[in-house]
């Protein structure tokens, strides 16, 4: 299990509460800063939380920022994070994540992901 949250303040709470037992995401002030600020995606990425949860890309006032590079993934396994993106419900789109190394999506279409496993030599269950 991983708890994440739109809210940083509850995150840190549950850091508290819980401590490492529980596996925990970034945060999404971390999240919008690591793209940023270099300095903190190092702190980040040595930061508590098990895995980044973001999406592919963050709106910063009228700017979209691309979140989910080649580069974060490469530093967050590094530091042996994983990265879980979400929302995906494109085919195409999911190639092109797995293909990166993202160790999760999250869709609204499992039927999709499903297919797309399975077309990579991974088939879910039914």
């Amino acid at each position: 299990m991983c708890i994440g949250s739109f809210d940083d303040a509850r995150l840190r709470l549950v850091r508290r509460d819980l401590g490492p037992r529980l596996a925990t995401s970034a945060g999404p002030r971390d999240v919008a800063l690591t793209r940023l600020l270099p300095r903190v995606v190092t702190r980040l990425l040595r930061s508590p939380s098990q895995a980044l949860q973001i999406p592919v890309s963050q709106r910063v006032g009228r700017a979209s920022i691309t979140l989910v590079t080649p580069r974060l993934v490469a530093a967050a396994h590094a530091l042996g994070k994983q990265v879980h993106v979400w929302t995906i419900d494109d085919p195409d789109e999911m190639h092109r994540l797995l293909d990166l190394g993202v160790d999760g999506i999250v869709t609204d279409r499992i039927d999709i992901l499903r297919d797309v496993l399975a077309e990579r030599g991974h088939p879910l269950r039914p």
